[in-house]
């Protein structure tokens, strides 16, 4: 047996690989784990028990007969409640799709079960994934397992907290204002926000009777884990088929340089009056650049290319609004303009990688912080350092590198004084995803890897 406190789904792949565990019993301790916790987390927010034991067992089964169906087989996890999940209710946190049971798997999801993974439930999100909190009329409101009286982070956080929590060990996220990478910094997990477009998205978010075909400007799919390892896995099965709709296309290999700290060229960017920012998360991420020059890379602050934060800012929420809001009415041309002045940013980012391999950046102002859900966003404040700021600061770090289409890696740092974890993003160019995956793997090792909350 493993220990689903610590474990990682990179652990549990090679249990069942030695024999050590089977599917059916991996399945039967997660969900004992969530029958304990989740009525005070109300992460985990619908299941398939049968269709999840007939799976684990079948998985068993083609196991002891050497037919194996991929990198994950036999590995139970959830998926958030925004994806389409074939015969499982997806609600996308929307009260009229309180009974919807899809008739197909969206094709991330297909691409995850086909890999072997056994989906056994969904996870708990703000409705259409429209917050930086996890709440909803359907499935009520999410906590944090280190805090239940903190947020778990929106709008993966279901998946934020059922993964630092042991409920479950790999997820498939979505990402449009750090909606994979807050989650991961205020629980204390990792994620992947890929390049624009890397992952198919098709089935996020579905209405019947017809889903929607068109792109959504700024938002991804990606994975979260407990270790770089099972993003890296997980990213690879999202993108064994297609990468950026280009069937049999792969993401490009890490750069050399990434696979070690000596001569990585790091950019480090925490201090900007665009987006107040707690001592404490600062701090976290430049004593990662520390633990990194002193194991031999080039560690700078050069501040960012483009126009500053604030602008880049204003354009990113512009688009978020034009991708988010029904009632978004400026003319095409109008937005024509405003996608010119994103592509001349997403120029001035490659230049600027041609001397850095990778930014470090903050992920969220502050650690977890209380539930605040009354109000509409642009009415709510919250507080850093005892300055209280606009609700909406939490997204000038989320839409640094989505503005841009950039590939964001989230890795937990560390602890605040009041014992919530704190992350960074580390960001890398267009389709650099394996080397900000790299980059965070060699902070997972500076800093030691996965760390449950106590009492999980």
């Amino acid at each position: 047996m493993i220990d689903l406190s610590t474990a990682t789904a990179t652990d549990a792949l090679d249990a069942l690989a030695r024999g050590a565990i089977t599917s059916e019993a991996l399945l039967t301790a997660q969900l004992e784990r969530v029958e304990r916790f989740n009525p005070v987390l109300s992460a985990v927010v619908a299941m398939d028990l049968d269709g999840a034991l007939r799976d684990a067992r079948a998985a068993d089964e083609a196991r002891r007969q050497g037919r194996l169906t991929g990198p994950l087989h036999g590995l139970p996890m959830t998926i958030k409640d925004i994806f389409a999940t074939r015969g499982l209710v997806t609600t996308s946190g929307h009260a009229p799709l309180s009974d919807y049971r899809p008739e197909a798997d969206a094709p991330a999801v297909a691409a995850l079960k086909a890999a072997g993974a056994v989906v056994f439930g969904k996870t708990n999100l703000p409705e259409f994934g429209g917050d930086i909190q996890s709440y909803n009329d359907i499935h009520g409101l999410c906590r944090n397992p280190w805090n239940p009286e903190r947020t778990a982070g929106g709008s993966s956080g279901g998946a934020g907290a059922a993964l630092a929590s042991g409920m479950t060990l790999l997820e498939l996220g979505s990402d449009i204002g750090g909606s994979i990478r807050v989650p991961c910094h205020y629980n204390g997990v990792f994620g992947h926000k890929p390049t624009w477009n890397a992952v198919d998205r098709f089935g996020e978010s579905p209405r019947p009777p017809v889903w929607a075909h068109a792109l959504m400007d700024l938002a991804v799919a990606g994975p979260m884990g407990r270790s770089v390892a099972d993003v890296r896995l997980g990213l690879d099965v999202l993108t064994a088929i297609t990468t950026g709709g280009i069937p049999g296309a792969r993401l490009p290999p890490a750069s050399p340089r990434s696979y070690s700290a000596r001569g990585l060229r790091v950019a480090i960017h925490v201090e900007d009056p665009a987006a107040p920012t707690s001592a404490a998360c600062k701090a976290a991420v430049r004593e990662v650049g520390a633990r990194l020059a002193a194991a031999g890379a080039q560690v700078t602050e050069p501040g960012l290319p483009g126009p500053d934060l604030a602008e880049q800012n204003l354009l990113y929420r512009d688009l978020l609004n034009a991708a988010m809001s029904p009632g978004y009415a400026a003319s095409h041309q109008e937005w024509k303009a405003t996608d010119e002045r994103r592509h001349r940013l997403r120029a001035d980012y490659a230049r600027f990688f041609q001397d850095h391999d990778v930014l470090l950046a903050p992920i969220a102002p502050t650690p977890a912080f209380p539930h605040v859900t009354e109000g509409s966003m642009g009415s709510r404040k919250l507080t850093v350092d005892g300055v209280e700021v606009s609700y909406l600061k939490h997204l000038v770090w989320a839409g640094l590198p989505t503005l841009p289409g950039l590939p964001a890696t989230a890795v937990p740092v560390a602890l605040s004084d009041e014992s919530l974890p704190m992350g960074l993003q580390v960001i890398g160019p267009l389709w650099a995803d394996q080397t900000t995956l790299a980059v965070a793997g060699l902070i997972e090792t500076l800093n030691g890897g996965f760390r449950p909350p106590p009492g999980y």
